[in-house]
């Protein structure tokens, strides 16, 4: 790493994009004017797969509704096969997966490429891919400098407060010594080395006793530099002793998972995400997330929130209307494992810009452990469809009693096979089951010559279940229809 005393400072400096980036951009014009020449809905038309029964159009324009989803069901309910995997095959737009088993995307990438898409994947357990992510990366600029928001809001996602107990004094701490490395990256290095692998480099220096003349000689190139008035203000907890040891210990603590070969060849990739060109162009991009290792889980969770702002900013300042010339479908599979504040924002302002999203969780229970009551109600409000594939808790069963026009005993017995969907506006209704088999692409994703005839299972349950969900008044108020 070359530290300002020998490198002259980039302040003031356009960004040098890698050279996809800037070959892309005017493969990016040329769609949004070819966009701007054709039926201006075309490209968001399409059918929402939902039960076995029901489709909803995704032209958000013609049904009056966004297309946020919140998938609820427990494990082996059918959230990937039967939900997941049949809307994919629908193949309208371009969509960002998330896979905490890592297998849809040697699953679908052959059916998606068939069809005309450009496949990526990523991989947050070893940080390998067709495709690098550098936080750093997609940092916005302003008038020849980064954004302030920007690289706070990096900081501070490597250091999630709800993960550091009651006291938020330490996460807040450690977000503002990184963020002021952060910073020294952009106005101190070369271009070339804009990465996280180069923060990692600058708090190495820390380590060793070093920081304190980097920064002096970056004052004296810059005496208005923005990393030395954040290092200024987060040396105020040095004279501490051992409060600042305690400090460079949760850095090194969270930094460590990002030092791995695998994560530092990610940084340093040449071929990086641009999330721009999403919505510009068929593609799609599966991410795989550790349900059981979390070391990488802040990594994922500033990735997703990239994605969306990189999205929105692009829609508002490139795209006629403000709308994406190609929608952007968000799967988030294992929602609940992504720390995302203020995600009942995005999901209020992105339907405009033609991007959606699909949460997919077991039970409210899980959503508000992760988010709190207030806010996971809010996502939930946020969603205009909520599929619920059974109701395995009593939270879950209370909670969508009332517009199920059930008690939540009632809802507890739902049967196998029988999902209920609540849309806005309409009263709750409980169908078959859609299944993965009875798609028109399933032959082909299979890989089979013909598909077999799709028969539903009929027995003397399901001919209980029908009479016994039957959406009508509680007659004599035991939830169950005479």
């Amino acid at each position: 790493m070359q530290t300002v005393s020998s490198q002259s400072s980039s302040v003031g400096k356009n960004p040098v994009l890698p050279t996809s980036t800037s070959a892309n951009a005017s493969r990016r014009k040329r769609v949004i004017m070819i966009a701007k020449t054709v039926n201006p809905r075309a490209a968001y038309a399409g059918e929402l797969l939902l039960t076995s029964e029901r489709t909803e159009s995704m032209d958000s324009w013609a049904t009056g509704l966004n297309n946020n989803v919140l998938v609820l069901g427990c494990s082996g309910a059918g959230k990937t096969r039967n939900f997941l995997k049949p809307n994919l095959l629908q193949c309208h737009g371009s969509y960002v997966v998330l896979d905490s088993k890592g297998r849809l995307f040697h699953e679908m990438a052959p059916y998606l490429s068939n069809h005309g898409y450009t496949v990526d994947c990523l991989d947050f357990t070893t940080m390998e891919g067709t495709i690098g992510y550098d936080p750093l990366h997609h940092v916005r600029w302003r008038r020849g400098r980064p954004l302030a928001q920007d690289i706070i809001g990096i900081a501070s996602a490597l250091f999630p407060r709800d993960e550091m107990g009651d006291d938020p004094f330490w996460a807040s701490a450690a977000a503002n010594y990184v963020a002021s490395y952060i910073a020294y990256v952009f106005e101190a290095l070369p271009d070339r080395e804009w990465n996280m692998a180069s923060v990692v480099s600058v708090f190495e220096q820390a380590c060793e006793g070093n920081i304190e003349q980097l920064f002096c000689d970056l004052r004296r190139q810059d005496p208005e530099s923005y990393a030395v008035s954040l290092f200024r203000r987060a040396r105020s907890t040095a004279r501490a002793e051992k409060m600042h040891s305690s400090i460079m210990g949760i850095i090194a603590a969270n930094l460590m998972p990002l030092t791995f070969d695998g994560a530092l060849a990610s940084f340093r990739k040449p071929e990086q995400i641009d999330f721009r060109d999403l919505g510009c162009e068929r593609r799609v991009l599966f991410v795989t997330m550790d349900d059981m290792d979390r070391s990488l889980a802040p990594l994922t969770s500033l990735f997703i929130r990239q994605a969306f702002s990189s999205l929105c900013d692009f829609a508002d300042a490139s795209c006629e209307g403000g709308r994406l010339p190609v929608p952007v479908r968000f799967m988030l599979d294992d929602f609940a494992n992504l720390a995302l504040p203020g995600f009942d924002d995005v999901l209020s302002v992105i339907r405009s810009r033609e991007i959606s999203c699909i949460a997919i969780c077991q039970t409210v229970s899980q959503l508000e452990a992760r988010y709190g009551e207030a806010q996971a109600n809010s996502i939930i409000g946020n969603c205009d469809r909520h599929l619920v594939l059974g109701f395995q808790d009593e939270r879950t069963a209370r909670y969508f009693a009332l517009r199920a026009n059930k008690t939540p005993s009632t809802l507890l017995e739902t049967p196998a096979g029988k999902w209920w969907l609540f849309e806005r506006g309409q009263r709750g209704v409980c169908e078959p089951a859609y299944e993965l088999e009875q798609h028109p692409g399933y032959a082909e994703f299979a890989g089979e010559e013909e598909a077999p005839e799709f028969v539903p299972d009929i027995c003397e349950e399901d001919l209980w279940s029908e009479a016994l969900f039957e959406v009508g008044p509680f007659g004599d108020g035991s939830g169950v229809a005479a």
